[in-house]
């Protein structure tokens, strides 16, 4: 356990006395073991004789605070302790296991953050509720400076902001968007404040959300503003994805030896949730080289696969293994929309690959055929393909269904073979 790092951040000599680190590193390490809680955690390390004597706990001496267990998590999280034991851990398992590292597969995962999700207006509004909170608690001469209006609209709680606003939205975003501007300006020569990060993400919010004039005396909000934006004030490195939301994004690296008797994780990257997978590739080769962990085959899906990652892999003698990206390539075969000569003002199929005109037909609500499929000799059933194609799928190139398949359509249908009605 890396003890002397823990100790780093507590003075030896003033202060009260800490836990015992070796205790606390491996009560951590326990702790995300196992998945657990901190109010579970706490348990296990008061009440469970296992983890006593595993950690050498006396238990007549035993205390721990759900604070101790958060304080003792965030040394791990900010100076990358974390980090450097599950490459160790891994390390050991690898080599315990014997491992065949040479095959790997990297992909990602979305990760949610533990926070609320706010609109943009909202989100300029508790920015602006938090620096006034801080500045209240820390400079008060400077908060009763602060005109009455504008400290009375952020009063309420921050689940009950702009509640009775009642003009437009439009109106209101403006106005908190002035209000930004405003405490900014006021307070940017203010060295006690502006080092506060409550300021510095009322800041950042301003610079991301609004379009302010050069001469910083007119906002406007922006129209649109992209993912890389700060998603909460409480998560500042949080950001979106446009599919899968807010939080951020987890590059995994796994080992896939066939013959391995388990896969292993092998090296692990977050970033934020915004950022492409193509840009993953070399932080994390650099990752699992720097562990001695570098494959012979990394394979990958078509998200990572640009010419750049493949000769950056190649420099360290892996072969970067993706699909290429788009649509797959059309089978022999295989029938699309452009076989069929469509009336473009209609929409509908005029004549099939086999050269039968198609019959005049009735639309239901929405485009599509009314009707069963019976009653239609073969070119009427590839145009309803056909046409459920055009329609549905707006034009996309997707491979319809081969005439064999149409054929059986047809038989179902009890219509006979040679494209005639009964």
């Amino acid at each position: 356990m890396p003890v002397a790092q823990i100790g780093e951040h507590f003075d030896p000599i003033l202060g009260c006395p800490t836990k015992e680190l070796y205790g606390m590193a491996g009560a951590i390490f326990l702790k995300e073991f196992f998945h657990l809680t901190i109010e579970e955690t706490v348990s296990r390390y008061l009440l469970d004789a296992g983890w006593q004597y595993a950690l050498n706990i006396v238990p007549t001496e035993a205390s721990m605070s759900h604070a101790t267990v958060e304080r003792y998590m965030k040394l791990f999280a900010e100076n990358d302790i974390a980090a450097e034991i599950f490459h160790r851990v891994t390390s050991a398992l690898i080599e315990a296991l014997e491992l065949d590292v040479s095959r790997q597969r990297l992909d990602s995962t979305h990760v949610f953050s533990d926070m609320a999700t706010f609109g943009r207006t909202r989100l300029m509004g508790v920015a602006v509720k938090r620096f006034l909170t801080q500045l209240k608690r820390h400079h008060r001469d400077l908060y009763d400076t602060l005109p009455q209006e504008l400290l009375g609209r952020y009063a309420p709680a921050q689940a009950k902001l702009f509640a009775d606003h009642k003009g437009g939205k439009g109106q209101l975003r403006q106005a908190v968007a002035e209000d930004l501007l405003s405490l900014v300006n006021r307070f940017a020569d203010e060295k006690a404040v502006t080092g506060r990060t409550s300021y510095q993400a009322m800041r950042r919010v301003l610079e991301e959300q609004c379009e302010v004039s050069e001469d910083k005396t007119a906002v406007s909000v922006k129209a649109k503003t992209g993912g890389q934006v700060m998603q909460n004030p409480s998560d500042p490195d949080a950001t979106y994805d446009g599919h899968k939301g807010p939080g951020y994004q987890v590059q995994i690296a796994e080992t896939g030896g066939p013959d391995n008797p388990a896969q292993l994780i092998t090296g692990v990257e977050v970033e934020p949730a915004h950022q492409s997978d193509q840009d993953a590739v070399e932080p994390m080769l650099d990752q699992l080289e720097q562990q001695d962990r570098l494959p012979a085959v990394l394979y990958t899906d078509g998200g990572y696969g640009r010419d750049e990652n493949v000769v950056k892999a190649d420099e360290r003698d892996v072969d970067l293994q993706s699909p290429v990206a788009g649509a797959d390539p059309q089978k022999a075969g295989e029938l699309t929309v452009d076989d069929f000569v469509i009336d473009e003002g209609t929409e509908t199929v005029q004549c099939c690959p086999n050269g039968n005109r198609s019959r005049p037909h009735r639309h239901q609500r929405g485009g599509l055929l009314a009707g069963a499929v019976g009653g239609y000799g073969v070119a009427e059933v590839v145009e309803y393909l056909a046409i459920l194609q055009v329609q549905r799928l707006d034009r996309r190139q997707d491979p319809l269904d081969e005439p064999a398949a149409a054929l059986a359509v047809v038989a179902e249908a009890d219509l006979p073979p040679d494209h005639s009605n009964p």
